[in-house]
């Protein structure tokens, strides 16, 4: 039976065809029971008027948000990009609360009924509300072994001293963390944990300038304070206590199941999924703690969200991207996704002479994304099914694309016959490039939505209510002969994990055996330790980039359990002690790489995210497993290794140096009498020189290089200050690092 649409606009705005495109549909029934894999995040989509360079100033959300008369007073959290100062201003006079900005975005909140004045001002160029069908969810010994940490551990040479992390902070953003569990305690019985922010508790006195949850300091920890939070941490099974203990846990409960930085203090920020602010707000909080104590500091976010445009650039991950920029001693960590071996990424060339299509089912999120060139001459329509066993196609709504979609928020409503069989908004976004558009559509009835598309292009999706169909089917079902197939093409998770900035982790097989609580030997033979979690989620990016940028052990990783929840677990699940549990996921693998930046920010509190990048995967380790084809979508750059990492990419033989990139090294640094300055060179260059400058660019000394090797440098009569070693091939600098010597 055909299907009638009734369609009313909003507001309608032309379009640039010079930038991107993106689609987005949603199908959404009256209870959404649908699976994500082990996944944490939020998304943050698509806007709604649009400004003179033809961007849309609203994403979905903030569309949404505007336009329910029933949510007019609700305080609603957005990210705005503009003017900070006058937006500031504003926010103020509308009685709305303003956090911070970084760069030109800003963290605010206010009520709905304003979101469209403030969209009206010249000097904000964008907003952005959490997408309403999207909430941030986790991504969930022998791992010293396989990161080749305990060589660090013990400083063993050429490292000139041993690294736990020490001076160094490791902030988490998760689910929550059992501050009473030994391994976030020192071996005093005090708290290793200096800020603690429940976003989700409600309390009289929230952090400022966030005005939401509540935070604690190491004496209310102590002083049994902030024992409210505890419900907090067993929330998701532990989750975010299971991973702070694979980065910072210091074994002394049990001391084979040390995390990777045992020494380092920790800020911990359990997310409220549901805002758009979380991970941004939670990044400022724990980047501002860290610079109040003095020390560097590297976040791990093993949460994430498979919906969203796979680029970063929304603003939240945009916003997080200008915190990790803002200065040096800063990196931030943050897991793949655990979908690697699910179907949920549509991808093909639409062809001119097909009408092609795919089902999504139940309610259906659907995400399109495309460069201008290649989806201006793709239609698109939503069509519907009765489900098997006896299909019919019911109908359709009209082929349009994306012209008439952009700025405007539309209410449909499709019919059968007399009955309804959905109501639906529609919006399409124009921003940075790229243009989006959403349907969130409401069924009454059970069908299989189909995302029909015509012309030519090609275009990206994502959604995990794509269905995998029977293809045999199309024997009784002619139509299926035109369905295309979802596949495992770029199943990380989207949003900040897909920034330059970030280190993307993917997940390699740890071990498949343990002693559990009753001394019983566990085994997994299915599981072969070194090689890559089948589920471990793979790029590219939308646009192309490689990720995830390294793999790291973390499936049957034992790690710290909530106490509390210790009843729960099945014996066989624990490790001797009753204090460990078997892990698996990114979200594990995630934080030993967090720890691995935090060991080289204790070589080097002054280096920043792009020195740590470089050093975590030119150092990688290949082997059998990963093959010599690196980098690649799948394991990044290889396997991360510790020790390579810390020593300048030494091999196991301490005799021979291999780099793929010229550096210098320096250890102990600082120092007071006397210290190892080591070359290395990819290449052999002339007339190399190693000049060393005060911090005024005065040279203080001058040595001449012949190739790469180790110096041992005195300070002589040198005062004690910050100096810099500067590599130079004639004219041409090819490598610096900064020199401390103390008195």
């Amino acid at each position: 039976m055909k299907l009638n649409l009734s369609v009313y606009h909003k507001t309608s705005q032309p379009l640039n065809s010079t930038l991107y495109i993106y689609l987005s549909l949603r199908i959404q029934p009256p209870v959404m029971n649908k699976f994500i894999s082990l996944i944490f995040a939020f998304i943050l989509n698509i806007p709604f008027y649009a400004h003179s360079q033809n961007d849309c100033k609203l994403n979905f959300g903030a569309a949404l948000a505007s336009d329910n008369s029933q949510r007019q007073d609700e305080m609603i959290p957005l990210l705005i990009k503009g003017d900070p100062g006058k937006i500031q201003k504003l926010v103020t006079e509308l009685q709305g609360e303003f956090r911070y900005s970084t760069g030109d975005i800003s963290s605010v909140s206010i009520q709905s009924k304003y979101i469209k004045t403030v969209a009206s001002h010249s000097y904000v160029n964008r907003i952005e509300v959490n997408n309403p069908f999207s909430k941030i969810r986790p991504l969930h010994d022998s791992m010293l072994v396989n990161n080749r940490v305990l060589p660090v551990h013990a400083g063993t040479a050429p490292l000139a001293q041993a690294y736990k992390g020490d001076g160094v902070v490791m902030g988490f953003i998760d689910t929550g963390i059992d501050f009473s569990h030994p391994d976030f305690k020192d071996t005093a019985g005090k708290t290793r944990i200096k800020f603690l922010w429940d976003q989700s508790l409600s309390t009289s006195t929230p952090p400022l300038p966030y005005n939401y949850g509540d935070d604690f300091t190491a004496s209310d920890i102590d002083n049994n304070l902030a024992n409210a939070h505890l419900a907090t941490a067993a929330s998701y099974g532990g989750h975010g206590t299971h991973v702070a203990s694979e980065g910072a846990g210091n074994g002394l409960a049990v001391n084979n199941y040390k995390g990777v930085a045992p020494n380092t203090d920790i800020i911990f920020v359990a997310a409220n999924g549901s805002s758009i602010n979380s991970i941004p707000d939670a990044t400022n909080y724990i980047y501002t703690k860290a610079a109040q104590l003095g020390k560097p500091c590297v976040i791990n976010c093993s949460l994430g969200d498979t919906y969203g445009s796979h680029d970063g650039k929304d603003l939240a991950a945009q916003l997080i991207k200008n915190l990790i920029t803002a200065q040096t001693g800063r990196s931030f960590v943050a897991a793949a996704g655990n979908s690697g071996n699910v179907a949920f990424h549509l991808g093909y060339t639409v062809s001119t002479t097909d009408t092609n299509f795919t089902w999504f089912t139940g309610g259906a999120y659907i995400a399109m994304y495309a460069d201008t060139v290649n989806f201006k001459n793709v239609k698109f329509a939503i069509g519907a099914d009765k489900p098997g066993p006896n299909y019919s196609f019911r109908g359709r709504t009209s082929f349009t694309n994306i012209t008439s979609h952009v700025g405007v928020l539309q209410k449909d409503t499709i019919w059968k016959g007399p009955k309804r069989i959905c109501t639906m908004n529609t919006y399409g976004d124009l921003v940075n490039g790229v243009y989006s558009m959403e349907f969130q559509i409401i069924p009454d009835s059970a069908y299989y939505w189909r995302l029909m598309t015509t012309g030519s292009g090609k275009f990206d999706e994502w959604s995990t209510d794509v269905k995998v169909a029977t293809l045999t089917d199309s024997t009784f079902f002619p139509a299926l002969k035109k369905y295309i197939q979802p596949d495992f093409n770029s199943t990380l998770v989207s949003s900040f994990q897909c920034l330059d900035e970030v280190i993307t982790v993917g997940n390699y097989i740890n071990r498949n055996q343990h002693v559990d609580y009753d001394n019983v030997l566990q085994v997994s033979p299915t599981l072969i330790p070194g090689a890559l979690d089948p589920s471990s989620s793979h790029g590219p990016t939308r646009d192309g980039r490689i990720k995830p940028d390294i793999a790291a052990p973390g499936t049957y990783q034992m790690g710290c359990i909530v106490l509390s929840l210790f009843s729960s677990y099945a014996h066989s699940a624990l490790a001797v002690g009753g204090m460990h549990r078997n892990g698996n996921g990114t979200s594990a693998a995630s934080p030993t790489v967090a720890g691995i930046a935090a060991l080289y920010l204790q070589l080097d509190p002054s280096a920043g995210w792009q020195f740590i990048k470089n050093a975590i995967t030119n150092c990688a380790r290949i082997d059998t497993f990963t093959t010599a084809n690196i980098p690649n979508t799948i394991w990044g750059y290889g396997k991360a290794d510790a020790y390579s990492i810390m020593t300048g990419c030494v091999t196991n033989d301490n005799s021979i140096y291999y780099t793929v990139y010229d550096e210098v090294m320096i250890y102990p640094d600082p120092f007071f009498f006397e210290t190892t300055i080591e070359i290395f060179l990819k290449e052999k260059a002339e007339n190399v020189q190693l000049v060393i400058c005060d911090v005024v660019g005065k040279k203080v000394n001058t040595i001449a290089i012949n190739n790469s090797g180790k110096i041992l440098f005195h300070r002589d009569r040198l005062p004690s200050g910050i100096y810099f070693c500067i590599l130079r091939s004639g004219e041409k600098i090819i490598a610096t690092k900064k020199m401390v010597i103390t008195d």
